[in-house]
């Protein structure tokens, strides 16, 4: 026969094995918890680089569409004159938190073949009777995600 004070020390070690197994539990559910947290952020975040990247090579897009025709080919326009290209560091957007998203710009242009030789090309007046003017504005726009470095270009044609 057991005296009464045995079953009640068996009680309290069965107690601290079930407060240690429920203890392991809540430490096991907090660190899935905390992963599905992260990994849904590195996800989030990579969509709103994307969604400011797309806005901003949007904005370059339109630009080269309006630009005027005297501020593009001139000695102060913002696409260099091919071979050369002009790089600039520009800021996307925000995240959260104020975080700065920065990227860098490249832009260049380049003469249509026919273009006249004042103009950059090796057409004639035989070959461009009407003396039209063309330039390829190309703008690419490079930016990283986390380890992952991301390129987007677009090309703008404008002809006078």
């Amino acid at each position: 026969m057991q005296a009464p004070g045995q079953k009640r020390n068996r009680e309290r070690g069965s107690a601290l094995i079930e407060i240690s197994l429920s203890y392991a539990t809540l430490i096991l559910v907090a660190l899935l918890t905390l992963r599905a947290t992260v990994n849904a952020t590195a996800t989030q975040s990579w969509t709103v680089k994307q969604s400011m990247s797309d806005a901003f090579i949007m904005r370059e897009t339109a630009l080269a569409s309006r630009i005027p025709f005297s501020d593009l080919v001139g000695s102060t326009s913002l696409w260099a004159r091919s071979p050369s290209v002009s790089t600039t560091t520009v800021t996307i957007g925000k995240l959260p938190g104020g975080g700065a998203v920065t990227a860098t710009l490249h832009r260049t242009r380049l003469p249509d073949g026919n273009n006249l030789g004042s103009a950059g090309g090796t057409g004639t007046s035989a070959t461009n009777p009407a003396g039209t003017e063309a330039w390829e504005l190309q703008s690419l726009l490079v930016y990283t995600v986390g380890d992952k470095r991301y390129v987007k270009s677009r090309t703008v044609l404008r002809i006078r």
